[in-house]
């Protein structure tokens, strides 16, 4: 149904302001009447036109589950608490969502419940929750959600930032090559010409690239646009997921690197939800599905079948061939002292610092490349052109 606010002054002249679902403007203002309510506006909320403008990001959860954590800790209730974020949220699509979870609690829903029916928050989220609404330690759990959420986003940050650089480059020095293709040598191009002199081979072959460039770049354009669309169009397929994650199993660094990071997410995930009280099998399931590669997630479903079996979980851990033997050997010790989840937040720890060190190491090796592929196009351009006006200096007069 869809959401409408509205304004409405009860019997004591206290002005109220509210979300609502329903049908139309008619039923609310009948619901309203009922209540012995006077309605004074009644608006329809446009959520979808919002959702277009306004992407809710993982920061934006982390901030939402921090001042959360912190109203709940300050000993408001869960609905007070959802009221005032639903009313300082910086996003207004933000906060529309924030107001129907309140609605929902007003209506006697859960917190988990009412969050499973927004897909902006996680499976991993909504079952967390769950576990603390069960076990009454929902201001715990929540303070556990935003360390992860705080740890996620930092890492993913880091990431972003190691690769800022090179991208940039790249940019920069395509953006300086078709520059040069595009207005520089043409005028050269005319001036040679005019002269009427042979060129040297680079210079001919420079020209003609440059006649090629501007003849046909938009041909180029096309091609690589298509190509792009049609790439994320078969990567949105099940085939084309497990398709693209063969390959990057198959590619000897990314393999390296992606690997560390569906350990890594693996291990954090499962580490949490176990810390908060999430049954295991549940918490292996849920991590099972956050890990990004449906290979890897397909060989951890020995994982579930093992414990389910109940022989442990280091054994399958072995079995899955995805873990190396000193996670394995991490686990049984865990298992034994009967603490899995802190060793696999420690596991998550260690697999995320080698993931930061590699991608470092690769970046700073790919950065001197790239700077002297970049270097080499240019030098063949400023050489070519050099050569040719070398050879106009040398004709008789």
């Amino acid at each position: 149904m869809p959401l409408f606010s509205y304004e409405a002054i009860d019997s004591n002249g206290k002005k109220i302001r509210e979300s609502l679902d329903a049908i139309n403007e008619d039923a609310i203002k009948s619901d309203l009447l009922g209540r012995g309510l006077r309605p004074l506006s009644i608006k329809p909320v446009e959520t979808r036109n919002l959702f277009l403008f306004e992407r809710i990001t993982q920061k934006d959860l982390l901030t939402f589950t921090q001042e959360l954590g912190s109203l709940l800790e300050s000993g408001l209730p869960v609905d007070r608490a959802l009221y005032v974020l639903s009313e300082s949220s910086e996003k207004k699509a933000f906060r529309t969502i924030i107001r129907e979870v309140y609605i929902d609690i007003q209506r006697g829903q859960s917190l988990s419940q009412s969050l499973s029916r927004r897909k902006i928050f996680p499976k991993l989220y909504v079952n967390m929750i769950k576990a603390g609404e069960v076990g009454g330690i929902l201001e715990s759990v929540i303070k556990r959600l935003a360390s992860f959420l705080e740890t996620s986003v930092t890492f993913k940050e880091e990431m972003t930032s190691a690769l800022v650089y090179p991208i940039l480059l790249t940019i920069v020095g395509g953006l300086a090559v078709v520059f040069l293709m595009l207005y520089v040598i043409p005028k050269f191009a005319t001036i040679f010409s005019d002269m009427g002199q042979s060129l040297p081979l680079p210079t001919v072959i420079l020209l003609n690239i440059s006649t090629g460039f501007i003849s046909y770049w938009w041909v180029a354009a096309g091609v690589l646009i298509t190509a792009a669309v049609a790439m994320r169009s078969y990567s949105m397929t099940s085939e084309g997921r497990v398709f693209i994650d063969n390959i990057k199993l198959k590619l000897p660094i990314i393999k390296r690197l992606h690997m560390k990071l569906i350990i890594a997410r693996f291990s954090r995930t499962l580490g949490t939800l176990l810390q908060s009280g999430v049954p295991i099998l549940e918490a292996i399931g849920i991590s099972r599905s956050v890990v990004g590669n449906e290979i890897i997630a397909g060989r951890l479903q020995t994982i579930e079948e093992g414990v389910k079996k109940g022989q442990g979980i280091a054994k399958p851990l072995k079995e899955s061939a995805v873990f190396p033997p000193v996670v394995v050997q991490m686990a049984l010790v865990g298992e034994e002292a009967g603490k899995l989840d802190d060793t696999f937040l420690l596991i998550a720890d260690r697999f995320e610092v080698e993931s930061r060190s590699l991608i470092k190491r690769v970046v700073s090796l790919f950065e001197p490349l790239l700077i002297v592929f970049m270097g080499l196009i240019v030098g063949f351009i400023v050489i070519s052109i050099l050569l040719a006006i070398f050879s106009i200096n040398e004709m008789p007069m």
